[in-house]
């Protein structure tokens, strides 16, 4: 079952404090309370009434505490923390690099954890090019964010070359340009560099604009990551079988080596029907491989959630869904292409249409 939380701060004696909302079930909210980059020092259960709805509970639990002068603060009160690593020079996506998985398991999973853990990180984005891959997040307490990077990193299996930075706003890492060319192109490439960052710093990325909107927690965890041989062996067989390697695929180039069948945009009625099918033919377990972040084994409420670019398959690996960031749906394997023909039977126009 999905659980729901609200996290909201406030700032005392220079330091923030947070409150956190989390109910697991329908019947339990559980309040705990802090300073951020430390675990919780108080925390409370409460079993709610028969039939009440979750969210509207939380709401209602935020809303007394907002009361209080809990809330969400402003990006300027807070200061982001860079994860600024030097990697080898990689053509493609980070899934597909051979240094990933390590990257994953020593530093980027266990320095989440620990931010979530104590409220006092927010993942913010991330940004790649040349070997320098950049991981952002918004921190409250930069001294224990600090100490559980440097904890976390000094303990990883495998060293990378890692530059840490605190300051206002993102790091920002000088883009090198190619000295063959042309001077007028290096000066629009300059200018439009410049206005990139400065539009990405104005847009409202801390949070959203409901600070009591609950936040989604699936099973209070992340998905279950797959590395080391079981997902060497999964990417190799995605290769071997449907010419898939971390990369643009159908539509965006002529990869698959069977039909496929593609769609801008799924309604949530049609999504739906097509869950119900591959629940019928599924060999689990069911496995994301998502270009950004990685392998990871989901269940198949999670299809079509979140995935930006990457692709869904079983076990079997019979049958395969593409995920672009055009926002573009691609269906392999027979069985899975006719029925997605089926369900569209009256709509034959939105199948292969850009």
């Amino acid at each position: 079952m999905n659980a729901f939380r609200i996290i909201l701060y406030q700032q005392r004696d220079n330091r923030w404090h947070y409150v956190r909302l989390t109910a697991e079930s329908d019947r339990e909210l559980r309040t705990e309370t802090g300073i951020c980059g430390l675990l919780p020092d108080h925390t409370e259960t409460a079993l709610l009434p028969d039939g009440t709805n979750v969210e509207t509970a939380l709401r209602e639990a935020g809303a007394d505490w907002q009361n209080k002068g809990w809330r969400k603060p402003a990006p300027h009160e807070v200061l982001v923390l860079t994860l600024h690593f030097q990697m080898r020079r990689w053509h493609g996506y980070p899934a597909s690099a051979p240094w990933h998985d390590d990257l994953t398991s020593g530093y980027l999973d266990p320095i989440q954890a620990a931010l979530e853990s104590t409220c006092n990180g927010i993942r913010r984005g991330a940004d790649r090019f040349s070997g320098n891959y950049l991981y952002h997040y918004t921190i409250f307490n930069s001294d224990l964010a600090l100490e559980a990077v440097e904890r976390l990193a000094a303990a990883a299996p495998v060293k990378f070359l890692l530059d840490v930075h605190i300051g206002r706003r993102e790091k920002q890492v000088h883009i090198p340009i190619d000295p063959n060319v042309p001077e007028y192109l290096r000066s629009l490439f300059r200018v439009v560099e410049k206005s990139a960052h400065t539009i990405a710093s104005e847009l409202p990325v801390l949070f959203p604009g409901d600070p009591l909107q609950p936040e989604p927690v699936l099973n209070g965890s992340a998905p279950k990551r797959i590395r080391g041989e079981a997902a060497a062996q999964l990417r190799h067989v995605l290769k071997e079988k449907w010419n898939f390697d971390s990369n643009f695929w159908n539509p965006l180039t002529e990869a698959s080596p069977s039909q496929v069948v593609f769609l801008n945009g799924i309604p949530d009625g049609k999504t739906d029907s097509i869950v119900q099918l591959i629940h019928q033919r599924l060999v689990a377990p069911l496995y994301l491989l998502d270009c950004e972040e990685g392998l990871f084994e989901i269940s198949s409420d999670e299809i079509f959630k979140g995935v930006y670019e990457g692709v869904v398959f079983d076990a079997g690996l019979e049958w395969i869904i593409y995920f672009s960031h055009h926002h573009t749906v691609s269906f392999g394997g027979e069985w899975l292409v006719s029925a997605v023909k089926e369900l569209f039977k009256e709509q034959p126009e939105v199948l292969n249409a850009w």
